[in-house]
């Protein structure tokens, strides 16, 4: 959903929205953003609630994994259409306030976009069924949460000389 800047008045822009997206094999459902943005001298601040369903393969055993992620957000976009001069604070020479910044097009920007960005960000780097999940025998394939591995361990040889060093 495209937002003209034009369309901010001195009472904000309320917005409500809900939408879903793929990213691979993950599955993004943002089941409602309620929020509204606000002037703010040269840029414009974005603040709501973000209730989000995420869905995706476990990360060992490709069983599915669903979580429910509910977050308050404050962005800060920049109509500049290019980055404001930064003065460097941090490690990485940008201020906190440069760090939660948008920049967008002069006149308008994508709501979709910027929330896409944000649930990308909200979901944990490593997305497991369970905190003890074993994975899959990478020899039978068989999930080691439910059922025995029936493999025949066998030692790779090329790796024997290291036993001698116990």
């Amino acid at each position: 959903m495209i937002i003209y800047y034009e369309q901010v008045h001195d009472e904000g822009f309320i917005i409500n929205e809900a939408f879903s997206f793929t990213e691979g094999d993950d599955k993004f459902d943002i089941k409602s953003f309620s929020g509204r943005i606000d002037k703010a001298g040269d840029a414009y601040v974005v603040t709501g609630k973000l209730n989000l369903h995420f869905s995706c393969p476990c990360d060992r055993c490709l069983e599915p994994v669903n979580m429910d992620i509910v977050e308050d957000l404050i962005l800060t976009l920049s109509p500049l259409g290019e980055y404001p001069p930064m003065e460097a604070d941090g490690e990485d020479g940008l201020s906190d306030e440069e760090a939660g910044m948008y920049v967008t097009p002069k006149d308008h920007f994508d709501i979709h976009e910027l929330l896409r960005e944000e649930a990308l960000l909200l979901v944990p780097e490593k997305r497991l069924c369970r905190q003890d999940c074993k994975g899959i025998c990478q020899g039978c394939g068989a999930s080691l949460n439910t059922e025995k591995c029936t493999c025949t361990k066998h030692k790779d040889e090329r790796w024997a000389a290291l036993d001698k060093l116990k």
